[in-house]
């Protein structure tokens, strides 16, 4: 998929994938829901100080590496969108400027999503999502550009939260569709496309009838009216 592709794609995915769920709001497992009644909150302020301490520490240098990551990224994609997308290019301009900076969105890719894959490793993912919900939405972002190998081992990480409500679901719809279209299998959601001969080309869909239920319950919109912005966002026409 081009560079183009990739970038614009990441436009429409931040607003295709909801927010993340709050903490509060991560379920846990039903039988331990029955029996257990959750603690009270604390309320007094040495407490309430300990834990905000606590927090920091912990994840404070992570999610300050995760917000400089994702800001250059933005940012090298916002520098290309803002050239691409204009209407009074020179012929051929588009392909070259996307091919001249071809490089650079590899590198911040590459390295982006290397240190995302390093992070399974090192945490538990179940407590990131428990704990830092947007943390692990934003780690599963970073990892759908890396190789088929990890978004299957993220994707087997990430399913059981996702179907119960507990992690963000266009984030999961997107790595769902892209691991299945790569194995060569229908897409879930409708969320993948590709260019072909110019035109915009959606794979097949796991019973297309259902699509809009399914992509329902993960609070995302129809397809029809995602796939409507993909093609307003193109034209009638995309790059290879």
């Amino acid at each position: 998929m081009s560079v183009f592709i990739l970038a614009a794609m990441l436009v429409l995915q931040d607003a295709e994938a909801p927010p993340a769920t709050a903490d509060t709001d991560i379920p846990l497992v039903e039988e331990a829901v029955a029996d257990v009644t959750p603690a009270p909150l604390a309320t007094d302020a040495a407490t309430l100080i300990t834990e905000f301490d606590t927090a920091y520490a912990q994840w404070g240098d992570l999610i300050a590496e995760m917000a400089a990551r994702k800001a250059r990224d933005r940012y090298i994609r916002d520098l290309l969108l803002s050239r691409i997308s204009r209407a009074d290019l020179d012929p051929g301009a588009r392909t070259e400027i996307i091919e001249a900076t071809g490089d650079t969105f590899n590198a911040v890719d590459e390295g982006n999503t290397a240190w995302a894959i390093s992070l399974l490793d090192e945490f538990d993912f179940a407590a990131l999502v428990s704990e830092q919900p947007t943390l692990a939405a934003d780690i599963a972002a970073l990892i759908q550009h890396g190789d088929i190998s990890a978004q299957r081992r993220l994707l087997d990480l990430v399913e059981p939260f996702a179907l119960a409500g507990g992690f963000n679901g266009g984030r999961y719809a997107l790595l769902y569709d892209r691991v299945a279209v790569a194995e060569d299998r229908p897409q879930r959601y409708g969320s993948q496309f590709r260019c072909e001969n110019g035109e915009q080309v959606y794979p097949p869909i796991e019973d297309p009838d259902m699509v809009d239920e399914r992509r329902a319950t993960l609070g995302l919109e129809p397809l029809a009216v995602y796939q409507a912005r993909t093609n307003q966002f193109y034209g009638s026409s995309c790059s290879e």
